[in-house]
């Protein structure tokens, strides 16, 4: 059963309520305006200045804490790694180490002369390829992706509204890019990137 209406294209479907934690939601605009106040506050305690190495320490533990951070006044199971596959991503078995292979390699791309809006991108698709929780992947790996610029002193991509809400040309050309990547193509993600993301500070 699909719950919220209709999902558009390139969104996990939502089948499942019983963690919905806020009641009395029947559309998708208004479990959209729950989740957007929840992830700003995240955003804030973030982005608002510099974090530091000991705020956002890109480890397990942490990445799992974001999400609970941007999701958890809405949903019981945010930052909870997903059991179930689904109809992308990883096999759930396989989260927790392809998540450790992940933060492993991120640490070390600087030293091997990898800029920052690159390292960002390929934060961004493999976080989300990954797939670790059940929902708000996407919005997880693109927060993830700016706090990582913004921890290395490289201001944050500034994606447009279109490209990550409803359907649109804009958003289109995301999927887009997102899926290249998946085919180990990572140049149009890259190339969005670079378009959103404002020069070094």
């Amino acid at each position: 059963m699909m719950l919220f209406g209709k999902a558009i294209p390139g969104e996990t479907p939502i089948d499942d309520a019983s963690g919905l934690k806020v009641k009395g939601i029947i559309t998708r605009r208004e479990l959209s305006a729950c989740e957007a106040e929840n992830i700003r506050k995240a955003t804030v305690k973030y982005l608002a200045a510099r974090p530091s190495r000991r705020s956002a320490r890109f480890d397990l533990v942490w990445v799992r804490r974001l999400h609970r951070e941007m999701f958890g006044d809405v949903w019981k199971w945010a930052g909870t790694f997903r059991t179930a596959p689904l109809n992308i991503g990883v096999p759930a078995h396989e989260i927790e180490h392809r998540l450790q292979v992940l933060l492993d390699n991120l640490h070390s791309w600087g030293g091997f002369g990898v800029e920052p809006v690159v390292q960002a991108a390929r934060l961004h698709h493999a976080a989300v390829f990954i797939h670790p929780f059940l929902n708000g992947n996407g919005r997880w790996s693109r927060l993830l992706a700016n706090i990582w610029l913004r921890l290395h002193r490289h201001p944050a991509t500034l994606w447009p509204e279109e490209a990550v809400g409803e359907s649109s040309p804009i958003r289109d050309e995301y999927l887009d890019a997102i899926r290249a990547a998946d085919d180990g193509d990572e140049g149009p993600l890259v190339a969005l990137h670079r378009r959103y993301t404002p020069a070094e500070e």
